[in-house]
């Protein structure tokens, strides 16, 4: 009895010191999907009882107790109406573009001055544990954490990029940049490895010389005795990244300071509003869900391509459901049901869903592995294509080119992913893969984020690689050691053997002249 009220109190203790913890986390990029990363963790925080503080341009609706939201929508703009589908598709349709898109979408802050809520935040004296930001192209924010002096946490909504691997000491090979869009799943050809490893040293260069002197100049602006951004991303205490190696191949080394939590996001499923849900279910040979991201507008693909759409769902029995953000769908068929919004967490988690139509985005290809639903694909930038290619290597799904939609392939494609039941197995196997965890992503974000503010920091969980310049990170200074050690060895035994043999030579033939010499002075004086 004593026993089990002493392990009460131990609970209650740790539970009353973990409760406790104040959180900051400012989130700039103005894109819901990035936000829809850390946000589960932030309200999970929150209710487990710490203070959680959160600067973001989407604050929610309802109120969270221990959770305060500061709407920054006006000092982050949303995205501009011009991300087009065909013009996304044109700007990301090789790699070089592709590495240069990824360097457009830097936020500029040279005038976060004129933002209030993150100048009062500066000014602020209120004391924090701990300060979590996104890290995808930007590390202007950083600052708080330097300014508050506490440890900081990124999170990244994709895969991890060059810039973010170097910070924490992270493994990284520069032929296999998930970013670039290639098929990493066959034989990685000499043409592959050179195009990865091209596109790699341009994001990476590009972030040095580019985005980082855009954010010197932001802190600058703010902050004017902070250090430089590349000492004070280097005190990244904890790196989150959404991944996981079942949909994100080929799989990478990770260290004790960088945690997969891919698929944070894929909560419990939700009933569906009523009219989704009855749509569905009446569908008596299954549904196709058609939605292309949260950036991307369905309803600017260009009417050719469209039309192919609108062509391949009038000859299927199935129904679609299909997020176009426009009033009306010309030339929709009776089986297809439009929206501007959809909960596509809950549709797919729906067993009369048979295929997913996506632009191959990680948290929709996620939610489709997680719920085991084939997927077609059509990337338009980033890593969807890499993506895609991974579940088609998996037999889980089907690429269609973004140049190659047609009426005739598009019909095609739909009509074998839904009547090839190997596609389905395949989905499945996939899911039970990905699920197959030895704690949630939700729950292992948390540990991992109590750890660091218990521990005030972690710069243990980095390698000494984070704090090595490239020369010596790639032991080109050894390798040079080793080599001019081997070059002297080599040429101390090539010009030792070649005074010995001359010596030796000398020996021999000087002796001999000598003898020929002396008989010849013999015939002389005779």
């Amino acid at each position: 009895m004593i026993m089990f009220l002493g392990t009460i109190l131990v609970f209650l203790n740790y539970f009353s010191v973990s409760s406790c913890y104040k959180i900051l986390a400012v989130l700039p990029y103005p894109s819901k999907s990035h936000y829809s990363i850390p946000d589960p963790l932030l309200v999970r925080l929150a209710e487990l009882g710490h203070n959680v503080t959160v600067y973001n341009p989407y604050p929610k609706k309802e109120k969270i107790p221990n959770y305060t939201e500061i709407d920054t929508e006006s000092c982050f703009p949303r995205p501009s109406n011009m991300l087009t589908v065909d013009f996304m598709s044109s700007v990301g349709s090789d790699f070089l573009n592709n590495a240069i898109l990824s360097l457009r979408v830097t936020l500029k802050f040279e005038q976060i001055t004129d933002c209030k809520p993150l100048m009062e935040l500066f000014n602020s004296t209120e004391k924090y544990d701990v300060f979590l930001t996104e890290s995808f192209v930007t590390d202007a924010m950083v600052m708080y954490a330097a300014k508050f002096q506490i440890p900081l946490i990124s999170v990244t909504p994709n895969v991890m990029s060059p810039w973010l691997s170097s910070r924490m000491g992270n493994p990284d090979n520069p032929a296999c940049d998930l970013q670039t869009g290639l098929d990493f799943t066959g034989e990685m050809t000499f043409l592959k490895r050179l195009e990865s490893t091209i596109f790699y040293i341009l994001r990476l260069l590009g972030h040095r010389y580019y985005v980082w002197e855009i954010d010197r100049a932001t802190v600058r602006s703010v902050f004017e005795s902070a250090p430089d951004i590349e000492d004070m991303v280097r005190n990244t205490s904890l790196l989150f990244i959404s991944t996981n190696s079942v949909i994100n191949y080929p799989p990478i080394p990770l260290v004790p300071g960088v945690v997969d939590i891919g698929g944070i996001h894929i909560g419990l499923a939700k009933p569906l509003p009523q009219n989704i849900e009855k749509f569905i279910n009446e569908s008596k040979h299954g549904v196709v869900y058609f939605c292309m991201g949260s950036l991307l507008r369905g309803e600017t693909f260009p009417p050719e391509k469209r039309e192919a759409f609108l062509y391949a769902f009038s000859k299927i029995p199935q129904r679609v459901l299909w997020k176009w953000e426009g009033d009306v769908l010309p030339g929709k068929s009776d089986n297809i049901m439009i929206s501007k919004w959809m909960p596509q967490r809950d549709i797919l988690a729906h067993p009369n869903v048979k295929l997913f139509i996506s632009h191959g985005g990680l948290l929709g290809t996620s939610e489709a592995v997680y719920e085991g639903v084939p997927v077609l694909g059509i990337p338009i930038f980033g890593d969807q294509r890499t993506n895609i290619k991974s579940l088609e290597a998996n037999g889980a799904g089907e690429l269609l080119d973004y140049n190659e939609i047609s009426k005739e392939v598009v019909l095609e494609k739909i009509q074998r992913l839904l009547n090839d039941p190997k596609y389905k197995e395949n989905a499945k196997l996939l899911s039970d893969r990905y699920r197959d965890r030895p704690m949630s992503p939700l729950d292992t974000a948390v540990y991992w984020t109590e750890y660091v503010i218990r521990h005030k920091g972690a710069p243990h969980l980095r390698t000494a690689a984070a704090d090595m310049p490239w020369y010596q990170y790639l032991l080109l200074d050894v390798i040079a050691f080793i080599v001019a050690v081997l070059v002297a060895g080599l040429l101390i035994i090539y010009y030792t053997t070649k005074f010995i043999l001359r010596a030796i030579y000398g020996l021999i033939c000087g002796g001999g002249a000598k003898k020929g010499s002396s008989k010849s002075d013999k015939k002389k004086r005779n």
